[in-house]
């Protein structure tokens, strides 16, 4: 696709969604949510087979989808790794082979639409079900999160019936769910009207106003440990979003990186969340 489809398509795609706003709110807020909720990128390719294969474990049924978990056994602590969007589990290849020289027991698992796990859709409620049946499944001590996997994986802590860990890692993760569907709005040309219904959509189906959802909001319900890491130069997830987070939580740690962007694929990185979950 040339550069200028890849503009156009949004452009269009929300143009259609902001006149169907106009004689059926209800119908454009549903479109528009789909459009929002599914990943193009995140399936395995044949040079992530050999890391990730040997590892598989038994999938795990969360309401119609088939979450895919894996294991690499260790006889220390158990830790749960929780990816982000158009992502899987083999982007944790570096860090998993720096824990494994700990010992630890190590669990990641594929988000719903993602990897090896079945469906086409993907946002945060939906996510913390799958984390909750994992979670039950596998009893982890430590918590890691990327990116939205981090929001998700601090709306889940704030929630009093989930399965609660000791120490918490949170690698740039977004803040608001508002400035999500703001940057959303842009991409696609959205008019306020669209976005007004979009908000009543997540009002309906989950309970919650847009404004509401924050993870500098769940933050404040959780009291363990935690690690933040957010690079200064992101340009997927603000800075100022894990700032925010910080200040919100009891007690948390946070270090600042420069030049890793958003993956934050380093192995200084590495040591330092080893460090972290050791003390």
């Amino acid at each position: 696709m040339n550069t200028f489809l890849k503009k156009a398509l949004p452009k269009a795609i929300g143009s259609s969604i902001n006149v169907l706003a106009i004689f059926s709110p209800k119908t454009a807020a549903k479109q528009a949510f789909k459009v929002f909720s599914k990943p193009r990128r995140g399936k395995i390719g044949p040079h992530h087979e050999e890391f990730l294969n040997p590892n598989l474990e038994p999938k795990i049924s969360v309401e119609e989808h088939h979450i895919q978990p894996y294991k690499w056994p260790g006889t220390g602590k158990t830790i749960l790794l929780v990816h982000g969007w158009e992502s899987h589990s083999h982007r944790w290849k570096e860090m998993i082979i720096r824990l494994q020289q700990e010992n630890y027991n190590i669990i990641a698992f594929d988000a719903p639409a993602h990897g090896y796990s079945s469906g086409k859709y993907f946002y945060v409620p939906l996510y913390h079900q799958a984390l909750n049946k994992i979670l039950e499944t596998y009893q982890p001590d430590y918590l890691v999160g990327h990116s939205v996997g981090g929001m998700t994986v601090l709306y889940n802590q704030s929630q009093k019936e989930s399965f609660r860990t000791k120490k918490l890692v949170i690698l740039g993760a977004p803040d608001t769910l508002e400035s999500i569907l703001s940057d959303y709005q842009k991409i696609l040309g959205l008019s306020n009207r669209a976005l007004a219904a979009l908000d009543r959509y997540f009002q309906d189906t989950f309970n919650f106003k847009t404004v509401e959802f924050s993870s500098s909001a769940f933050a404040r319900k959780i009291k363990v440990p935690t690690l933040i890491i957010h690079d200064k130069e992101d340009t997927i997830t603000p800075f100022s979003g894990s700032q925010a987070i910080h200040e919100a939580l009891e007690e948390s740690e946070f270090v600042e990186t420069e030049g890793l962007n958003h993956s934050l694929y380093d192995i200084q990185v590495n040591e330092k969340i080893v460090k972290f979950l050791d003390q």
